[in-house]
């Protein structure tokens, strides 16, 4: 027989420490889904303002020129965009010739002209120029050009 003035205080210990532990755990995971669920919505976030300036960015080669006294082949690229554009220009010619100018900044409404050498290998009429613009957001502009 126990005495009637004791009572086990073991259950009341057990309890605490397992709603202790619960806590805890749940703190836990609280804190990670939080910190998880700000990254992914940051991250939506940059990647749908992306898309945005992808959709909207547009330019175009507007005209193209060779000059047989200096062997130079002038590209004009427009800008008719909401947002300003870096491109890289590619341009071959004869199938052998390749040449390239890298991070043209065009700003919007703006024209810009690049300008090709070609004095070791000039071009004569009839040669097949195509010239390649690629923008930094994976657009492109095509255009075939036969010299005359």
């Amino acid at each position: 027989m126990r005495p009637q003035g004791r009572q086990a205080i073991s259950p009341v210990i057990a309890t605490v420490i397992l709603s202790g532990t619960v806590l805890v755990i749940g703190g836990a995971i609280w804190a990670y889904s939080i910190g998880a669920t700000t990254v992914i919505a940051d991250s939506y976030v940059e990647d749908t303002l992306s898309l945005v300036n992808e959709i909207i960015e547009r330019f175009d080669v507007e005209h193209v020129q060779y000059r047989y006294s200096n062997h130079t082949l002038r590209v004009w690229i427009y800008n008719y965009g909401e947002v300003g554009v870096t491109v890289d220009v590619y341009i071959t010619a004869k199938t052998t010739i390749s040449k390239e100018k890298f991070s043209q900044i065009i700003l919007s409404e703006q024209v810009k002209r690049v300008s090709f050498d070609f004095s070791s290998s000039a071009l004569t009429t009839g040669d097949d120029v195509v010239i390649k613009v690629y923008s930094r957001r994976q657009n492109i502009a095509y255009l075939s050009f036969v010299v005359q």
